[in-house]
């Protein structure tokens, strides 16, 4: 009678326990397992040696569950927590960054009321003068390529010519 009732109360637990951790987080749901079986395993060492190892690893594996539910538990929290944490600064960061982009436009912006238009014209002649310099620097390169290689063309030409040069006087000579 006795097991009877420590059966039903444990069945009744575990039920319990079981549409507990279907709302649980996958720590206390593992915990609550781990937590079981390690009970049950002690609990049947100890009940062993008070004469009753069923009871005992029912109880151990009871308190080992619930035990293991509320450590899981905690560990499902602290994760939920960094995750908020971490959502948080995400935002924090991305609200900083709009806010130094709206900070430098907002900077462009008076610079570039303060500006005059004579000050514009001379950035404007510079970039020209600028660009100019380097289109005659690049024509300058472009005109010495062309120059060494119309020297190794007519070098070709010459060593061509005075190969045939030489056959044709080896021919008559």
């Amino acid at each position: 009678m006795k097991f009877k009732i420590v059966s039903m109360i444990c069945m009744g637990t575990l039920t319990l326990v079981a549409l507990g951790g279907c709302q649980a987080g996958p720590s206390a749901q593992e915990g609550a397992v781990l937590g079981a079986g390690t009970g049950a395993v002690l609990g049947a060492i100890v009940g062993n040696q008070s004469g009753d190892a069923g009871e005992g690893a029912i109880v151990g594996a009871l308190a080992g569950a619930v035990v293991g539910s509320a450590i899981g538990s905690a560990e499902d929290r602290r994760v939920a927590d960094q995750r908020h944490y971490e959502s948080q600064l995400q935002m924090a960061q991305a609200r900083q960054q709009r806010a130094e982009r709206e900070a430098q436009r907002q900077r462009q912006i008076l610079r570039g009321s303060k500006i005059e238009d004579s000050e514009v014209l001379a950035a404007k002649q510079r970039a020209e003068a600028a660009e100019a310099e380097l289109a005659r620097i690049l024509k300058e390169r472009q005109e010495a390529l062309s120059r060494s290689k119309a020297i190794e063309d007519y070098e070709k030409r010459r060593l061509k010519a005075e190969q045939e040069i030489k056959a044709i006087s080896g021919v008559e000579g």
